[in-house]
């Protein structure tokens, strides 16, 4: 059974709720006539469209223009729940034509307002606050698309690493997702990112340690797991090469993220 707390129906209303729905429930597809903030507080869900589907989870804010036919599966082993709110599209501006998904982190105040909505429950200040949070997100510009043998590939990765544990993607297997060979595949890395297929995947798989060892208190052999190196003594190695210092001494900085082309590709996978 479905619960909802503080905000009933679904209406044009700029009123904070957060509903709780069993595991393995889904919302039919739908079209609303105003914009929604989805985000998850426990368990995760997958926003399904008519072409592809977006997973939603804890530490990510979810967009959902008006006129855009979507629905929902919810978590399929635990209950979940999120909060939400809707709002009038006056509040946005020029308008969105697709879901944005975004990610809460330490250089954004997207937690924060989320989690302030709520507590403020109504009142003229969710107004000013649900624009703010509006002015963030959409401050936070979509990356470039990319196209062709990249769009698959990029496709790919992000359905192999939706979640943790990552698992290491051989150049090999991506090129076949790609339907390339993996000399052409490495040439369109080189052109895209500056980084060959590799080279690439593992500073992806390093920006997730990074953030594993800064804010967590992983062990260095869990990190090396969740970021699906083959052992803590190989992601070690991997590590102090690419970082200069080994995991267990990593104060947050440098990071892979400095290298402008692993920074767009993370952006494409998981913002």
């Amino acid at each position: 059974m479905l619960t909802i707390h503080g905000g009933g129906r679904f209406l044009s209303r700029c009123i904070p709720a957060v509903a709780d729905y069993p595991a393995g429930a889904r919302l039919p597809m739908r079209v609303i006539d105003d914009y929604e903030f989805v985000w998850m507080l426990r368990g995760r869900a997958r926003l399904v469209t008519p072409d592809d589907s977006i997973v939603v989870a804890p530490g990510h804010l979810l967009l959902i223009p008006p006129g855009f036919r979507h629905g929902f599966e919810w978590d399929q082993q635990h209950p979940s729940r999120h909060g939400y709110v809707h709002f009038p599209p006056e509040y946005v501006g020029a308008p969105v034509a697709a879901p944005r998904l975004v990610r809460m982190s330490g250089d954004n105040p997207i937690g924060g307002l989320c989690a302030y909505l709520l507590a403020l429950g109504e009142g003229e200040q969710i107004d000013h606050t649900v624009r703010y949070l509006v002015s963030v997100v959409l401050a936070d510009a979509p990356e470039r698309p990319v196209s062709g043998p990249l769009l698959t590939a990029v496709s790919h990765l992000r359905r192999e690493w939706a979640d943790l544990p990552l698992h290491r993607v051989s150049v090999h297997s991506l090129a076949a997702a790609s339907s390339v060979t993996r000399g052409y595949l490495n040439r369109l890395f080189q052109a895209e990112f500056g980084l060959s297929v590799g080279s690439a995947l593992e500073r992806v798989r390093c920006s997730r340690a990074e953030t594993l060892l800064t804010r967590t208190d992983l062990t260095v052999d869990a990190v090396a797991r969740a970021c699906g190196f083959a052992d803590v003594s190989h992601f070690s190695h991997r590590f102090t090469t690419i970082h200069g210092m080994p995991p267990s001494a990593y104060p947050g900085n440098p990071s892979v993220l400095d290298h402008p082309g692993v920074r767009r590709l993370t952006r494409l996978l998981w913002r």
